[in-house]
């Protein structure tokens, strides 16, 4: 789905979920906030920019490169993706959210990459590839609630793993030195701290917002992660429902492994257009 078409829809939903803050005057609340549990089932459009360094004997230090630009990778992305919640007590909520983006392909390199101690050349063909996966886990607690709306923050782990992988002839100290397949890879559970915002525009429209941050040094990783989502919900029936976000994640750190010592920078911005269910 082209980035201007899900720019479109959210502000067509924005838009008619606006209009209906005050065409409403029930005391009848959505779901959201008053059933147990919620799921949300569908499919994530992300674009995708992944930027890698990697250390390596050649220049002694990282030289940051495009991943997607230098290898012809897509950058654009569909993607399975779940979030699920569960209201206990009066005040308290776990959340859990999962989706992986993945891209692989054969191209001709745009621009040298270089890995470790040796270089694979502009104009190369390879075989080159990634994979980013997000498992959430979050507990908050609401301070702030009423009939149509609740604030809250909690304390969450996001379990992250990268790979990357490129295959092709390679150049050691300007020798052509035959192929080579190379990856890294790294997988890391790193805590951080978020809010989350619901409001009931009215019976059948919902309004969502949540936003988790990090920024530490954790075993092996140092850098800043942010995960945020906002969007609508429509209630279409009793137990069901139909809506989009526009939400990001953002993981900015660097990385030093014994078999990968450099740099990751990962974004992915997009819409997650899904079914829902509560009960």
């Amino acid at each position: 789905m082209h980035y201007l078409t899900r720019l479109a829809i959210c502000g067509l939903l924005w838009t008619t979920g606006s209009s209906l803050i005050y065409a409403q005057e029930s005391e009848d609340v959505h779901p959201y906030l008053t059933e147990t549990f919620f799921v949300d089932l569908g499919i994530y459009f992300p674009d995708r920019k992944t930027t890698l360094g990697i250390d390596g004997g050649i220049s002694g230090i990282s030289r940051d490169f495009d991943f997607e630009r230098a290898t012809g990778l897509e950058a654009d992305d569909e993607t399975f993706s779940m979030d699920f919640g569960w209201g206990f007590g009066k005040k308290w909520a776990l959340y859990a959210q999962y989706f992986k983006s993945t891209g692989a392909r054969g191209a001709a390199l745009t621009e040298d990459v270089e890995w470790k101690d040796f270089v694979f050349e502009v104009g190369t063909n390879v075989l080159a590839g990634q994979e980013f996966s997000v498992t959430r886990l979050f507990f908050g607690y609401e301070f702030d609630s009423s009939a149509r709306h609740d604030f809250g923050v909690g304390l969450g782990l996001h379990n992250l793993k990268f790979t990357a992988f490129i295959e092709g002839d390679v150049v050691i100290a300007g020798i052509p030195s035959g192929s080579r397949s190379e990856l890294v890879s790294h997988e890391q559970v790193l805590p951080n701290i978020g809010i989350w915002y619901k409001y009931s525009i009215s019976p059948n429209w919902a309004f969502r917002f949540r936003y988790d941050w990090m920024d530490a040094s954790v075993d092996k990783w140092d850098g800043i992660l942010t995960n945020r989502s906002v969007g609508f919900n429509y209630q279409v029936t009793d137990k069901f429902g139909i809506g989009v976000n526009y939400q990001g994640v953002k993981l900015d750190v660097t990385v030093n492994k014994p078999l990968w010592r450099g740099r990751l920078e990962q974004r992915l911005e997009g819409v997650f257009i899904y079914l829902s269910a509560f009960w």
